[in-house]
């Protein structure tokens, strides 16, 4: 029956009302209701994700996809080392993660194929699942939005949490959707001194005095208007501002935050490697942490932006600063969840929007270019499997040779683990229903459980 369903209860008469008039555009009730129902009912292996983005476009071939056998010109100068999966040599930067190959998995054959590469198309489209645009396409959601609204968390937590930004490019314009600015993400900086949402969950901050702060009041009101980028059709700026300040009300949230709970070892463990002045910006390793404190927590999905990975000059300067926090931060993410049983739940990626180019010279300061035809994505937990290549390149690791897949099959794969419905359809601006993803494509079986 699907009034059995419980998004059937969570209508408003305002929804009906909106409900009614996207039928005149081809959608009625009980099949908006159906494949909201048919959405929300699934099972699934993850309970949770963290995204670890590497935003302009991590090296492909210089860390999970090296060619030692290929021309001076292309080789780079990092040497691979063997990890602890047969097969997978990784880059002599990524110690730590080559003794954990065990536990994730390596897709080199899912890519955008966008020509040229494009800083501003890639993010959006592996963020959502659908070629997305800046503008002239149909807003689609991003996957942690999609959870907010049919499998929201805790009350007391936010569903779908952003440390930082997005991306370095497109910075946080891709967090509204045709799903409605409620379910978009709840962006703050925790580690960032001039956040004013972080200075409102700052442990130290008493609970009382946060009602009373009229400045901090004032400037989180703004910051939150300025979501307000997306078309309220289906929810209202309202409804986000209420869930804001009702996280910001939040013990349970305040605590998972409180970085001095965690013994000074750890977190130690977490920046080692870090440098405060990098050739590039590096990010800060502490999200690592911070996305494991909200993970343990009960938020369902946590997304940040790990540094600036757009190196055209300098390529091999840049990556002996920035490779190895990537290597701390992520194997000691990965051990931490695994320790506490949460990694079969949890699934974890590391990705950027493309890789780069291999061919890129033999000059002192040379550097590799944007490449949208070969990259990789690290993927573990929550259904991912263990010790696993999906995928190979070509011997140069210019292009894709063996089972390629298209994002939209990506999208389709994190939905499957997430128990969500793919094909589940919503009225998007037009009044027209959309697919979260609107492309049939395959699930990247290779690497399910």
């Amino acid at each position: 029956m699907l009034n059995s369903c419980s998004t059937f209860r969570q209508h408003t008469r305002r929804n009906f009302l909106r409900i009614g008039g996207a039928s005149l555009c081809g959608i009625g009730l009980l099949d908006l209701l159906r494949s909201q129902c048919q959405a929300a009912g699934g099972s699934s292996k993850a309970k949770q994700m963290i995204v670890c983005w590497l935003a302009g476009g991590p090296p492909h071939t210089d860390m999970f996809d090296m060619k030692p056998d290929s021309p001076s010109d292309y080789k780079g100068e990092f040497q691979p080392i063997a990890s602890n999966l047969d097969g997978l040599q990784v880059c002599e930067l990524m110690p730590k993660l080559a003794k954990q190959a065990d536990k994730y998995t390596i897709i080199r054959s899912v890519t955008t194929m966008n020509k040229p590469g494009d800083h501003s198309r890639a993010p959006m489209y592996w963020l959502t699942g659908n070629p997305r645009l800046p503008s002239g396409t149909e807003k689609y959601p991003m996957y942690g939005s999609v959870i907010s609204k049919l499998k929201p968390g805790p009350a007391e937590l936010p569903t779908f949490t952003v440390l930082g930004k997005i991306d370095h490019h497109i910075n946080n314009s891709i967090a509204g959707s045709f799903l409605g600015p409620a379910f978009n993400p709840f962006i703050f900086d925790p580690l960032a001194a001039k956040d004013d949402i972080a200075k409102m969950l700052s442990p130290q901050m008493e609970l009382p005095a946060f009602t009373k702060n009229a400045e901090l009041l004032k400037s989180l009101d703004k910051r939150l208007r300025g979501q307000d980028a997306a078309d309220p059709l289906i929810a209202g700026l309202d409804q986000y501002q209420q869930t804001a300040f009702d996280m910001l009300r939040s013990p349970k949230l305040r605590a998972a935050l409180d970085l001095s709970k965690e013994k000074p070892e750890t977190i130690a463990r977490y920046k080692q490697n870090h440098l405060d002045k990098t050739r590039y910006p590096s990010g800060d390793p502490l999200h690592f942490l911070l996305s494991r404190r909200l993970i343990e927590a009960g938020v369902p999905i946590v997304h940040f932006s790990l540094g600036y990975w757009d190196w055209h000059g300098e390529n091999f300067v840049a990556g002996r600063q920035q490779i190895p926090m990537f290597d701390s931060g992520l194997s000691a993410l990965l051990e931490d969840l695994e320790e506490r049983g949460l990694l079969e739940t949890t699934i974890v990626l590391a990705l950027g929007e493309m890789g780069r180019k291999p061919k890129c010279g033999t000059d002192k300061n040379a550097g590799r270019d944007h490449w949208d035809y070969a990259q990789f994505v690290l993927a573990a937990g929550g259904g991912f499997k263990r010790g696993c290549i999906v995928g190979a390149t070509d011997k140069l690791g210019e292009q894709v040779t063996d089972n390629f897949y298209k994002i939209e099959s990506f999208g389709r794969t994190l939905y499957h683990l997430l128990g969500i419905d793919a094909d589940a359809a919503f009225p998007a601006q037009s009044g027209r229903p959309i697919r979260l993803i609107a492309e049939d494509a395959p699930l990247i079986k290779e690497a399910l459980i």
